[in-house]
């Protein structure tokens, strides 16, 4: 059993999909649990009123935690209404371009790019003040696409490997404040965002036929490992990227 009893998380875009499920399963192992959005109002207020129907302190926090400003608002947010935290998973990410990479943007490109990753080293700048003597955990989200090809993710795919790299930097450096920095990579999750991409049916498909466990993944499967890699459980893992893809990865055609 994971406890996080006393423990208070951020999640960023914890309102829905991915980040709805980590909030959640959180929440369930005892955190409190700060829920982060832009647009989804509801969907964060329903949370956070099913977080403290298990008797969970649950709080709203609209930012774009993407920007230098609202990852500011986040932190001041913690740190005034808190006073510390334990936990912060870096789960947010603005796109703003797909497609082949030479038909890529410069714009575009660095606002995928260079911003999303930029949000990570400026987040754990603020948060790592806020975790001093409490063995904080420091968690991101990644995707196969980090490390394979995958038709018109280019952009996305090389900010999720910066992301990795940068986390192993960190975990480097923040051990000896006693904490932990990963990141869970996982494959394709079936979520609305990934209904989004034109090659959605193939991926599912592809899931089914050579992915040992036979289907497409949940949020509730990447929620159950994030609580496991947020916990005290996986305190000797240091700056590794935790793949969770039903071994997916294991079968693709390379």
């Amino acid at each position: 059993m994971i406890d996080l009893n006393g423990k208070v998380a951020l999640v960023t875009g914890g309102a829905r999909g991915i980040g709805r499920a980590i909030a959640l399963r959180l929440g369930q192992a005892g955190a409190d649990v700060v829920i982060n959005y832009v647009t989804s109002d509801e969907a964060a207020k329903s949370l956070a009123a099913e977080l403290r129907g298990l008797g969970r302190r649950a709080e709203v926090l609209q930012a774009d935690a993407i920007s230098p400003e609202g990852i500011a608002k986040m932190f001041e947010f913690i740190r005034t209404q808190f006073g510390y935290l334990d936990i912060f998973v870096n789960n947010a990410i603005d796109v703003a371009s797909f497609g082949p990479v030479l038909r890529q943007r410069l714009q575009a490109w660095e606002h995928t790019v260079e911003r999303n990753t930029t949000a990570l080293l400026l987040s754990a700048q603020k948060a790592v003040p806020l975790m001093k003597g409490r063995r904080g955990k420091i968690l991101s989200l990644s995707s196969l696409g980090s490390q394979f090809y995958i038709p018109n993710y280019a952009p996305i795919g090389v900010a999720k490997a910066s992301t990795e790299a940068l986390s192993r930097y960190l975990a480097v450096e923040l051990g000896k404040e006693g904490i932990n920095v990963n990141t869970l990579s996982a494959g394709p999750i079936d979520t609305d965002a990934l209904r989004l991409f034109s090659t959605y049916d193939q991926m599912k498909e592809a899931c089914e036929k050579l992915s040992p466990a036979g289907r497409i993944g949940r949020p509730e499967d990447v929620a159950d490992v994030a609580a496991f890699l947020c916990s005290e459980a996986a305190h000797w893992i240091y700056g590794q990227t935790i793949v969770a893809d039903g071994g997916l990865s294991l079968m693709s055609v390379r």
